[in-house]
């Protein structure tokens, strides 16, 4: 039985967010043909539970194994059609969750899947000395896609929580929405954070950050060295003494009403207005998004294909959130059973005529297989449109545009 718009898969949400912002360095794949897939838990690259892939459409499902959360597969079907399964057990408040994977090879032989379930034993606690005259003064703290703001006190800032993973650490002094905004910018490149560490700031480190301008309705982020996102610097620029080339500017536009983002990637920041927000007019939403039904004991969802109508830009990537459930809480939510999220790239999408039908892997896999016999709540679709490829959406460029478009829920 077939149920619909009625709750917001919470953990999911998270995880588009992850796929789509946090960047990690790619190992390149050794053949034309060879996928990469990098797991982590929430910044953290280890082995996600269960990872397997399938090669084109007809297949069997092949289980992986990875090393630090990195897994590789030949893909040898002629379309270059591939699929991904990764599974997590219960967590916490988080029910089991699967997300799904599904594209071409020239659309992405790389991808990103972020798992969540981030545990003590993930994260590490960061401990800054800074140099005199910054006691009660409070820091921004950016490593990856995570962020802290701890005051300095006799001298000593603690960043509790940090994922333990490689990437540009960015330490500021003060914060975008404070009074006197930000003061101070340090950046140690390629950071290691492995266990609970301990660092020194010294006043030769902290650069005084180059004003711009701002832009109306438009929004300011910094994605430094490809890893670390920035958020509310609508009015400075990364300090020319730090900056590295791998370093981007992400100007941004949302209109709430019609649940829309739309962004630019830039290596330099603009002298003059990037874009007119009156320009970022796209293409309603088809009415009819998806549809649903069960056909030998499978789930398939049909999918509306949707053009922005924008000048340069198409849909590349849908994403669709679903479930089963046979009990709801005191609230009348769903208590799922499973939880999942699947990414169908366009050319895929078209590859199965619109129709994706929700794999059933087996095996040690069974337990996160949907279950047909129970209720089944189906999201409308989320949509990712660029001027580049799927891969752009995990590892963008000088010069990418996106826009990312739909709501949350049912």
């Amino acid at each position: 039985m077939l149920k619909g718009n009625k709750v917001v898969f919470l953990a999911l949400v998270i995880a588009l967010f992850f796929i789509v912002l946090s960047c990690v360095p790619v190992t390149p794949p050794s053949t034309a043909k060879e996928v990469v897939i990098q797991t982590s838990r929430h910044g953290h690259l280890t082995n996600a539970h269960l990872v397997y892939a399938k090669d084109g459409l007809t297949g069997s499902w092949t289980k992986l194994t990875g090393t630090n959360g990195l897994y590789k597969f030949t893909v040898n079907d002629p379309q270059g059609l591939y699929s991904i399964a990764v599974a997590e057990p219960e967590f916490g408040y988080r029910s089991k969750t699967v997300q799904f994977f599904h594209a071409k090879l020239s659309e992405t032989n790389y991808v990103y899947i972020d798992v969540g379930n981030a545990t003590n034993e993930d994260a590490a606690t960061l401990t800054i000395n800074m140099p005199g005259g910054y006691n009660d003064k409070q820091l921004g703290v950016f490593f990856h896609h995570e962020h802290r703001f701890p005051i300095v006190e006799s001298n000593k800032a603690v960043a509790p929580h940090l994922p333990k993973t490689k990437a540009d650490l960015v330490i500021f002094v003060g914060t975008p929405w404070s009074e006197s905004g930000v003061e101070k910018v340090a950046i140690s490149r390629d950071f290691v954070l492995n266990t609970d560490r301990e660092i020194s700031l010294t006043e030769d480190m902290l650069k005084t950050p180059e004003s711009a301008t701002k832009f109306d309705d438009i929004y300011v982020e910094w994605l430094i060295g490809g890893t670390t996102e920035i958020f509310g610097v609508d009015s400075i620029k990364i300090p020319s003494a730090l900056k590295s080339d791998n370093d981007l500017y992400i100007l941004g536009f949302t209109d709430w009403n019609r649940g829309f983002v739309y962004s630019e990637y830039r290596k330099d920041y603009p002298t003059t207005t990037p874009f007119a927000t009156s320009s970022i007019n796209p293409a309603n939403l088809p009415e009819t998004k998806v549809s649903t039904s069960v056909e030998a004991n499978n789930l398939k969802i049909s999918i509306t294909p949707y053009n922005p109508n924008l000048t340069g830009l198409e849909t590349i990537l849908y994403t669709v959130t679903f479930g089963y459930y046979d009990s709801v809480d005191s609230y009348g939510n769903p208590e799922f059973d499973v939880e999942y999220l699947a990414y169908i790239s366009s050319g895929y999408l078209a590859a199965v005529g619109n129709n994706y039908v929700v794999p059933k892997i087996g095996g040690d896999f069974a337990q996160f297989d949907i279950d047909t016999t129970k209720n089944i709540l189906v999201g409308p679709p989320f949509y990712a449109a660029s001027n580049k490829n799927v891969k752009e959406l995990f590892v963008p460029t000088d010069g990418t545009k996106m826009l990312k478009f739909g709501y949350w829920g049912f």
